[in-house]
């Protein structure tokens, strides 16, 4: 009698502490802004979860702000710190219209490459890199969670066969600029 007593007790915590850690973690969640399109806003690229081709490229530190700005545009603010130390600080738009836009503007160097953006379903967008002579560089992919909560992109350089990059992103809150 006493041990099946202390069984119900020990599942009595273990309950407790399940619905504890389940009602902590959904007031962590971050409600996405968009639920046409769940990549829009803010992400941080969780390192130790994600994986590199060239693991010496990877970045120290990645944050992607994704934002529909109106009229059909989504910009995205991409910072951090690179893999040799450098900040990094990268601007650029698209649409999901199938058009090619600069891989990155406001910066010191022109963009040598553009970008073209299909939104698959709410939780998936597809686009590719394109080079100045019309050759497809990069097919990149992001992927959102059904929670809403991690973003997946792979990245396939057209130049290197079976490489993948995959990161792996965790929703935040979106810092006042």
């Amino acid at each position: 009698m006493l041990r099946a007593h202390s069984t119900s007790g020990i599942s009595g915590v273990w309950v407790a502490s399940l619905a504890a850690a389940v009602a902590a973690s959904s007031a962590l969640a971050v409600e996405p802004p968009n639920p046409k399109d769940l990549t829009q806003g803010h992400w941080e690229l969780q390192l130790d979860k994600s994986k590199f081709c060239n693991p010496s490229q990877a970045p120290q530190k990645s944050v992607r702000d994704i934002v529909d700005e109106g009229f059909g545009l989504i910009s995205v603010h991409w910072t951090g710190i690179s893999a040799s130390g450098k900040p990094m600080d990268i601007h650029y738009v698209y649409s999901f219209d199938g058009r090619k836009f600069p891989a990155g503007i406001y910066g010191p160097n022109k963009a040598k490459e553009s970008i073209t953006y299909q939104l698959v379903n709410p939780h998936r967008v597809e686009f590719q890199h394109w080079s100045m002579d019309g050759k497809r560089t990069q097919d990149l992919m992001r992927t959102v969670s059904e929670d809403g909560q991690t973003m997946t992109q792979t990245t396939k350089l057209s130049d290197r066969p079976g490489c993948e990059d995959v990161q792996v992103f965790q929703r935040g809150e979106r810092r006042a600029d």
